[in-house]
This record gives C-alpha cells, structure tokens and sequence, in this order.
C-alpha cells in the first residue's frame, strides 16, 4: 500500500456539492466516531498503520465531508504522521479556499475546483499546490489553455475528473449530474490537449478516480481500514 486516505469525522458538509460522490454510499456515511469516542484507539490504529506498512508513501487528508471543517483532527493526522513515518508526504484534499496556517504542515494542498471562474480566486499558500478540476459544465467554453492561463504561479499539478453518478442509488444527484457534466466533445479534446502538453505543469486526467483498488486504502473515523468507498 503506497497511498492511504485518512478521513476526518462526518459531519453535514459546509458545501453540500450537488455532484459529491458521498451522497451515493450505500452506508450513509455513519461510521462509529471514535477520533472524539475512543481516541486512544484511533491514534493507536493509525500508527499501527504507519508502522505495519513500510511502502507507504502518501497520507492524503480528506472527508465525506469538507475535512477542513475538524481541523483539530487535520492537524492531529499531521502530528502522527510526522511523528512516527516523517518521510511520507502528506496531502489534504480541500475546497476550503481561505489562507490558513495548517496548510503550512502539509506538503500538498489539493484544491477542488468545480466552477472555472473559482480559478484564480483561491489565497495559495506558499506550499506545492494542486488544482483538481471538476468537470462540470462550467468548463464548456474553455481549453486547456484558457485554465492553465488563469492559474496563480504556485499552482505546480493540474488534475482532471470527470463525474461519477450513483448508478440510480441517488436519483437526485444522477440528474444534476446528467444535466451539469462537461460535453463529451469538450472532455475529448481536452483529453488530447493534456496528452500533448510539453509544459512544465504536471497534468493528469482522471477517469476513475473512486475506485480504490491497487491505488489506496481508507482509514476512517472508527479506526479501521476499508478497500473502498462503498
């Protein structure tokens, strides 16, 4: 395992995104919360984690929620893993614009960027950051290179996703999503513009980014690693 994804406690998002995968987990999200309940066993299990798997390179902070929202427990995820593997990266995944000083402790700050004209209001701290893109329609009308023109210069890493629905688990969310996703002609061509971009950015398009299989594991809020999602 050379990624793990480590969430915050759930909670009601602060964003409520019409298009957010979460929606559509079977289980509802209710995990038992013992970062507050039983904290000593969740901090032990972490670093069981951490010790146990030596290949792991990656810590990625994120939620079913906007991870942001606990940042006593963001901040308690930093100290553990600087503790006891410092030489893993640690990356939060976040649509919390605002400058803040506990992106100074991490070493990527990914933001998620579902409305092109969101671009290039996000306060960069000076740290790697990476701009995820959500492929709505909002990006109907624009190339790469419009999006790549409206970047702030610390932006290192663009990455590209498309939507994913919830296979009729969650009929609202598959009907905003059908009538708001990028055209497929603009996704396409975009596709072929990152295929052939010789630029110094580091960009990728991400057609399944869910599904967790020979990518990552899940450490969620009960203590316990998961395969996926679901």
């Amino acid at each position: 395992m050379r990624s793990l994804q480590v969430t915050t406690p759930h909670m009601k998002c602060i964003y409520n995104c019409p298009f957010c995968i979460s929606k559509s987990h079977k289980h509802d999200n209710k995990f038992d919360d013992n970062y507050h309940n039983n904290p000593d066993l969740w901090k032990k299990n972490l670093i069981n984690v951490l010790k146990d798997n030596k290949d792991l390179k990656y810590v990625v902070i994120t939620g079913t929620n906007e991870p942001m929202q606990s940042k006593d427990c963001v901040s308690d995820i930093i100290k553990i893993v600087r503790k006891y593997r410092s030489d893993i990266q640690i990356e939060i995944q976040t649509r919390y614009y605002q400058e803040d000083v506990i992106y100074k402790s991490i070493d990527v700050v990914c933001y998620s960027i579902s409305n092109y004209k969101l671009i290039n209001k996000i306060k960069l701290v000076n740290k790697k950051n990476r701009f995820v893109f959500i492929l709505t329609d909002s990006f109907n009308n624009v190339t790469l290179n419009d999006i790549i023109d409206m970047l702030p210069e610390n932006v290192q890493e663009l990455t590209f996703k498309i939507l994913h629905n919830s296979n009729g688990d969650n009929m609202k969310m598959d009907k905003w999503i059908e009538n708001h996703k990028i055209d497929d002609t603009v996704k396409e061509r975009l596709k072929e513009d990152i295929n052939t971009y010789t630029g110094n950015l580091s960009i990728r398009f991400d057609a399944n980014c869910m599904d967790a299989k020979d990518r990552y594991k899940i450490f969620r809020e009960d203590g316990n690693i998961y395969e996926d999602w679901g």
